[in-house]
């Protein structure tokens, strides 16, 4: 109960803070046509091509983007939606529950059924994102994958066939020992591969290739200390038995951004990578002699990959949802999606899978077609949803304390488990609190 006053002390303070933040706009001028107000968390300088041509096709209809710090988006929609003066579309990457819980968004099920929209163009994973508590409350928009990516010339080097990158994480173990090199002073001067670097946890794909489980089906319920998970922990302990850890860290300092990424700059041999790298590999290193394949699984299991999306959704209140609407419907079409992807400078994956396996797609990337493989057997780093940056903060600190031999995998992942579970009771408590008293719709 605590929980509940403090969180409804600063929802007062926001809603004060609202009353002089969002003051009434100036009246618009008297030409008739609808005013889209569609603010989204990006850095991008040119408008989206779905909102230009959009208005190029609705020509009663202006949107009015509005870039949002990513510092300041949350306090910003929040209070505009308490101060009853909301956008029309908020477009988001951080998990739709988490918004969806606070009742900031409105539900899109009766528009969807009205509509017969057809949810079957979007990948699993990516519609499994915008559900919460049986109702529908956004439409992904962008999505993205990884794969395996792996130098062909380090293999060569090594001894090793460049055209046979490793199937299995038993494998990658192999590979990295022929692959690691150090310099005259004994110092690491190439790896073959580094389970804690770089963007997506490796551990967390090991698991779910093993079947991981972990949030029971109802979202009340966490379970870290699940055996696949705990075997993906031992993989990871396994490989840092190889490898001083202190080795391993003042190596990893000396990478950086852009060219001097551990792979880009050739010192890291193996990765899991997102689609945007061959990308960044043309910008910084466009003689890089790499290959793309399936992420490794473990003997006997099949192939699981990560994927998110950036979504947009029609804020509790917004004055135009029929436009609104309107909108979000039209930037998932097919055809939309497609020209998007071939204007963007970093390529973003179509959340419509129909688009994503038109061949003018794959055509734009090499790799392409593993992605989208893989897309199809991902799952979402949103793994609990209510408490997902403390999921993270712990399963990382976890998976740290295993590295350094502080606990074993059992011991820190029933440590992180703890603390995840009470800061999911303390949610759910207050959402449930909070939709006792008031109604959704």
């Amino acid at each position: 109960m605590k929980q509940i006053i403090k969180i409804g002390l600063t929802l007062s303070a926001l809603l004060a803070m609202g009353l002089f933040l969002f003051m009434p706009d100036s009246k618009p001028p008297d030409d008739g046509k609808i005013r889209l107000k569609y603010w989204m968390v990006s850095a991008l300088k040119e408008l989206p091509f779905h909102i230009t041509e959009f208005e190029r096709t609705h020509e009663n209809i202006i949107v009015e983007s509005t870039p949002l710090p990513w510092n300041e988006h949350e306090k910003k929609i929040l209070t505009s939606i308490l101060s009853e003066n909301p956008p029309d579309i908020v477009f988001l990457v951080t998990p739709v529950a988490k918004w969806a819980t606070r009742l900031a968004l409105t539900p899109l099920d009766d528009l969807i059924k009205r509509d017969s929209f057809d949810t079957s163009i979007f990948f699993s994973a990516l519609w499994d994102e915008m559900k919460f508590k049986d109702h529908i409350y956004a439409l992904p928009l962008y999505s993205n994958s990884y794969a395996f990516f792996y130098n062909k010339k380090l293999f060569k080097e090594a001894g090793l066939d460049p055209e046979k990158p490793p199937r299995t994480w038993n494998e990658v173990l192999e590979y990295s020992s022929k692959l690691t090199r150090k310099d005259s002073k004994g110092n690491l001067s190439q790896m073959g591969f580094i389970p804690t670097y770089g963007n997506v946890q490796t551990s967390v794909i090991m698991a779910w290739e093993l079947g991981a489980q972990m949030l029971s089906s109802d979202g009340a319920k966490v379970s870290l200390t699940n055996q696949p998970t705990v075997d993906a922990f031992n993989w990871v302990s396994n490989f840092y038995n190889q490898y001083k850890i202190k080795d391993v860290s003042t190596f990893i300092a000396g990478f950086g951004f852009a060219e001097q990424h551990g792979f880009i700059s050739e010192k890291l041999a193996m990765m899991v990578l997102d689609n945007s790298f061959p990308d960044q590999i043309r910008l910084y290193n466009k003689n890089l002699d790499y290959g793309v394949a399936e992420i490794p699984t473990f003997e006997g299991y099949d192939p699981v990959s990560s994927t998110g999306s950036w979504w947009f959704a029609i804020p509790k209140g917004a004055k135009n949802k029929e436009a609104a609407w309107e909108l979000m419907k039209f930037a998932v079409q097919k055809n939309i999606q497609l020209t998007e992807a071939e204007r963007q400078k970093e390529l973003l994956f179509p959340s419509n899978k129909l688009a994503a396996n038109d061949t003018a797609f794959l055509a734009l990337n090499e790799p392409n077609r593993i992605f989208v493989d893989l897309l199809e057997h991902s799952k979402t780093p949103t793994i609990v949803p209510l408490a997902h940056d403390v999921f993270w903060r712990e399963y990382m600190g976890a998976q740290e304390r295993v590295v350094h031999k502080i606990q074993t995998p059992v011991e820190a992942l029933k440590q992180a488990e703890k603390t995840i579970q009470m800061h999911l009771d303390e949610t759910i408590e207050y959402d449930n609190y909070v939709r006792s008293k008031v109604s959704i719709n």
